[in-house]
């Protein structure tokens, strides 16, 4: 583990393992997003969520998906820094751990960005190869019969990521609040998971966009009181309701 610095200390986890696509030398890249942020969205996810926004039937069409180089895709975020004086990156999707040359962008950026990878947590093989400062772990549902009926797959893989890396001091746990799915008690099951380490966590009202799931948004009140039934687990509890992630998009960039 090595740190660059104050202003950007990243996490770089040098283990040595073998990569389960050897021959993929590209990223798979939709579009690269400019706000306050730049985002770097991949489309490909090993996830199918019933609520997902990043699908061509949600908010969030994949657009292009064609394959660059690391080199490219960080040259493009440099030029985009010098015309912008945007200095943190966003990496997500999709899954963007599915990307094998992920630990090469990474590596690439974390010298003269904020780095944050934002990920469903199962592929932490290639988390421990990349350079970050941030990583988002969304985490669907505790109980592991709700996880699957929402994403298809078992939540394991998703709990012992955030296990591994808690104790880094830069890991940010999230999940959606789903009235008829992921209610208050399942809210209050996560946030007591989440004590052990008190991490970050942040709360999310669900908006149904192209998806099929049937459940309605929650009210202020219910996300409120999700967050006030957190904090009686962990100390840093925000949610969707405080501020917006990342203000409106100036431009989104689809050919580099």
């Amino acid at each position: 583990m090595a740190f660059r610095g104050e202003t950007h200390r990243a996490i770089t986890h040098t283990t040595d393992i073998k990569t389960c696509h050897p021959e993929v030398k590209h990223i798979q890249l939709s579009h690269i997003s400019v706000s306050d942020i730049i985002t770097v969205l991949t489309p490909t996810c090993n996830f199918r969520c019933r609520y997902c926004f990043f699908k061509p039937s949600g908010f969030f069409k994949p657009s292009g998906c064609m394959n660059h180089s690391p080199e490219r895709i960080a040259d493009r975020i440099q030029r985009i820094r010098d015309e912008t004086g945007v200095e943190r990156v966003l990496i997500a999707g999709g899954e963007p751990t599915l990307q094998e040359d992920l630990p090469e962008l990474t590596k690439i950026l974390a010298g003269d960005f904020h780095v944050t990878i934002s990920t469903n947590g199962t592929r932490r093989d290639v988390l421990r190869r990349s350079t970050f400062h941030e990583v988002h772990v969304d985490l669907k549902a505790l109980d592991e019969e709700k996880h699957i009926q929402l994403t298809g797959e078992s939540n394991r893989e998703v709990l012992e990521c955030i296990e591994e890396f808690s104790g880094s001091e830069r890991i940010e746990v999230s999940t959606v609040l789903v009235p008829g799915f992921v209610d208050l008690d399942e809210i209050e099951g996560i946030a007591e998971f989440l004590s052990v380490w008190d991490v970050p966590y942040r709360i999310t009202g669900y908006v149904a966009h192209g998806n099929s799931l049937g459940a309605r948004r929650p009210r202020d009140d219910e996300i409120r009181e999700a967050a006030r039934i957190s904090r009686r687990y962990l100390s840093r509890v925000s949610t969707s309701l405080d501020f917006r992630r990342h203000r409106k998009r100036r431009m989104i960039i689809r050919t580099l």
